[in-house]
């Protein structure tokens, strides 16, 4: 059993795990609107189908591991996995704006600095992370119709 084998599996426990409370959340559309469990539901699909693939590649021995030299645990993973916290616990005291604002100029700056350069970076992250901020504020609260919490201040 490969490592790769090993993780499809502990996500595919994860996404059982996380099924099951989905399904706790009013079924989708079952008011006309999707509710609240659509991209809980859309994501355990997703999710497990990936595992699926991931995972049936690996037992039958036809996964490719050709980048596999270049797939080592950096700083950014790092601080990746610690931007992706930080904007979990900041989504609600600092409010939708802020922490999503904040999150995804630090992911835009992570991967934008080593192609353009710290400078050009910044620019670039500024205009990425109001974009996101901006398109998601739409998404969700004109077109689904969803509260955003505004923070605490």
């Amino acid at each position: 059993m490969t490592r790769q084998a090993l993780f499809a599996l502990f996500i595919l426990a994860l996404d059982v795990a996380y099924l099951q409370q989905a399904l706790q959340l009013p079924r989708p559309f079952a008011t006309g609107e999707p509710g609240p469990s659509l991209m809980p539901m859309v994501l355990v699909f997703t999710l497990g189908l990936g595992a699926l693939g991931v995972l049936v590649q690996e037992l039958r021995g036809t996964a490719v591991h050709d980048d596999d030299e270049d797939a080592n645990f950096s700083l950014r993973t790092v601080a990746l996995i610690a931007l992706t916290c930080g904007f979990a616990w900041a989504f609600e005291p600092l409010g939708y704006v802020y922490a999503t604002l904040c999150y995804a100029f630090g992911v835009a700056w992570l991967f934008e600095q080593e192609r353009l350069g710290p400078v050009k970076a910044i620019l670039t992250s500024v205009v990425i992370s109001a974009g996101i901020t901006g398109v998601g504020w739409l998404f969700f609260v004109t077109l689904f119709d969803l509260f955003l919490p505004s923070g605490y201040f």
